[in-house]
């Protein structure tokens, strides 16, 4: 018996290729895998298909059944195939419609949010401009200029107590907006 010369097919892991000339052959096989896989699918189903890629050195690849360009006129232009019925094509414009509508709400609820987060940050920044402000605040300390290495302990401590004070606040307000959510 001759032993096998070569590995013959086998699975492999998919990631990029490293060397180029390696990177174009695999491109040139399994390109022409696709395009005859496309084939197929346009003669078996009746479909109208188009394929571009691009080779890592910008070399356009097409295919299109009949034409890449017929095909990708009709998408652009948003042409419907003759064969298809005037019933198909009134589903799909109310499907359309539908979700054009569903993002209108979407949006008009985010705007919405958003005024009223403006309308917060604008009654925060009257309220911090009401508040007198200790000019030795010791959050306004600059860290550099204090030389003592215990007040700069004392600094720190204030900061991480004051971080989490901020978090949990965070957190009791987050979950404050979820029980809301969850009643409404």
């Amino acid at each position: 018996m001759n032993p096998k010369k070569t590995k013959g097919k086998q699975k492999i892991t998919i990631k990029k290729i490293e060397k180029d000339e390696d990177r174009l052959v695999t491109l040139s096989k399994r390109r022409n895998g696709i395009y005859t896989k496309l084939t197929e699918l346009s003669i078996l189903c009746g479909a109208e298909v188009a394929f571009l890629g691009y080779s890592c050195s910008g070399k356009p690849y097409t295919f299109g059944s009949p034409s890449f360009q017929a095909v990708a006129e009709r998408f652009l232009n948003g042409e419907s195939s003759s064969s298809s019925s005037s019933l198909q094509r009134s589903v799909m414009n109310a499907h359309q419609q539908a979700k054009i509508q569903e993002l209108c709400n979407v949006y008009n609820r985010m705007v919405e949010k958003a005024k009223a987060e403006e309308v917060k940050v604008k009654k925060a920044a009257a309220l911090a401009e009401k508040m007198p402000v200790n000019e030795d605040a010791w959050w306004k300390v600059d860290p550099k200029e204090v030389k003592d290495h215990e007040e700069l302990k004392n600094i720190l401590e204030k900061c991480e107590g004051l971080y989490e004070k901020l978090c949990d606040e965070a957190a009791a307000r987050i979950q404050r907006g979820d029980d809301e959510n969850n009643n409404k």
